[in-house]
Protein backbone atom coordinates (compact mmCIF):
# COMPACT_ATOMS: atom_id res chain seq x y z
CA UNK A 1 0.00 0.00 0.00
CA UNK A 2 2.78 2.46 0.93
CA UNK A 3 4.60 1.66 -2.31
CA UNK A 4 1.43 2.51 -4.24
CA UNK A 5 1.10 5.82 -2.42
CA UNK A 6 4.69 6.80 -3.11
CA UNK A 7 4.48 5.80 -6.76
CA UNK A 8 1.23 7.70 -7.22
CA UNK A 9 2.71 10.79 -5.62
CA UNK A 10 5.67 10.73 -7.98
CA UNK A 11 3.50 10.25 -11.05
CA UNK A 12 1.57 13.35 -10.09
CA UNK A 13 4.75 15.29 -9.24
CA UNK A 14 6.44 14.65 -12.58
CA UNK A 15 3.35 15.34 -14.65
CA UNK A 16 4.01 17.81 -17.45
CA UNK A 17 0.61 19.48 -17.26
CA UNK A 18 0.35 23.27 -17.19
CA UNK A 19 -1.01 23.18 -13.65
CA UNK A 20 0.92 22.17 -10.56
CA UNK A 21 -0.35 20.97 -7.22
CA UNK A 22 1.26 21.38 -3.83
CA UNK A 23 1.95 18.84 -1.13
CA UNK A 24 -1.34 19.47 0.67
CA UNK A 25 -3.39 18.89 -2.48
CA UNK A 26 -1.32 15.81 -3.33
CA UNK A 27 -1.90 14.42 0.16
CA UNK A 28 -5.62 15.14 -0.12
CA UNK A 29 -5.90 13.28 -3.42
CA UNK A 30 -3.93 10.28 -2.17
CA UNK A 31 -5.94 10.20 1.07
CA UNK A 32 -9.20 10.12 -0.87
CA UNK A 33 -7.98 7.39 -3.22
CA UNK A 34 -6.51 5.15 -0.52
CA UNK A 35 -8.87 5.97 2.36
CA UNK A 36 -5.90 6.75 4.60
CA UNK A 37 -6.02 9.83 6.84
CA UNK A 38 -4.53 12.92 5.25
CA UNK A 39 -2.09 13.58 8.10
CA UNK A 40 -0.69 10.05 7.67
CA UNK A 41 -0.27 10.62 3.94
CA UNK A 42 1.49 13.93 4.64
CA UNK A 43 3.87 12.08 6.99
CA UNK A 44 4.59 9.48 4.30
CA UNK A 45 5.32 12.18 1.72
CA UNK A 46 7.67 13.95 4.15
CA UNK A 47 9.45 10.68 4.97
CA UNK A 48 9.73 9.88 1.26
CA UNK A 49 11.38 13.24 0.53
CA UNK A 50 13.72 12.86 3.52
CA UNK A 51 14.81 9.41 2.37
CA UNK A 52 15.54 10.66 -1.15
CA UNK A 53 17.69 13.52 0.17
CA UNK A 54 19.49 11.24 2.64
CA UNK A 55 20.26 8.70 -0.08
CA UNK A 56 21.54 11.39 -2.44
CA UNK A 57 23.78 12.83 0.27
CA UNK A 58 25.24 9.33 0.73
CA UNK A 59 26.04 9.18 -2.99
CA UNK A 60 23.24 6.79 -3.93
CA UNK A 61 20.69 7.10 -6.73
CA UNK A 62 17.03 6.45 -5.95
CA UNK A 63 15.40 4.39 -8.69
CA UNK A 64 11.66 3.87 -8.91
CA UNK A 65 10.82 1.12 -11.35
CA UNK A 66 8.64 2.15 -14.28
CA UNK A 67 9.06 5.82 -13.35
CA UNK A 68 12.57 7.21 -13.14
CA UNK A 69 15.52 7.99 -10.91
CA UNK A 70 16.59 10.76 -8.58
CA UNK A 71 20.30 11.52 -8.61
CA UNK A 72 22.72 14.23 -7.55
CA UNK A 73 24.67 16.13 -10.21
CA UNK A 74 27.91 17.62 -8.92
CA UNK A 75 29.35 20.79 -10.40
CA UNK A 76 32.99 21.58 -9.59
CA UNK A 77 34.11 24.98 -8.38
CA UNK A 78 34.82 27.33 -11.25
CA UNK A 79 35.65 30.88 -12.15
CA UNK A 80 32.95 33.05 -13.71
CA UNK A 81 32.53 36.66 -14.70
CA UNK A 82 29.91 39.02 -13.31
CA UNK A 83 28.10 40.27 -16.45
CA UNK A 84 27.38 43.70 -14.95
CA UNK A 85 30.82 44.57 -13.62
CA UNK A 86 33.08 42.22 -15.56
CA UNK A 87 34.64 41.21 -12.25
CA UNK A 88 35.90 37.64 -12.08
CA UNK A 89 34.36 35.63 -9.22
CA UNK A 90 34.81 32.15 -7.80
CA UNK A 91 31.68 29.97 -7.94
CA UNK A 92 31.80 27.27 -5.24
CA UNK A 93 31.26 23.57 -5.93
CA UNK A 94 27.66 22.49 -5.58
CA UNK A 95 25.44 19.43 -6.02
CA UNK A 96 22.02 19.62 -7.65
CA UNK A 97 19.07 17.28 -7.30
CA UNK A 98 17.96 15.84 -10.64
CA UNK A 99 15.19 13.51 -11.79
CA UNK A 100 15.33 11.54 -15.03
CA UNK A 101 12.18 9.80 -16.18
CA UNK A 102 12.56 6.30 -17.60
CA UNK A 103 10.92 5.80 -21.00
CA UNK A 104 8.32 3.58 -19.31
CA UNK A 105 7.60 6.41 -16.86
CA UNK A 106 7.09 8.89 -19.68
CA UNK A 107 4.82 6.42 -21.47
CA UNK A 108 2.52 6.37 -18.43
CA UNK A 109 1.58 10.03 -18.87
CA UNK A 110 1.28 10.02 -22.66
Amino acid sequence: MKKTILLLSLVILVSTSAHAIGEKELATRIAKQTEIEQNQVESIIAAFKDQIVTSLKEGEEVRLSSLGKFYAKHMDARKARNPRTGEQIQVPAKSYLRFKAFPSGSDQIN
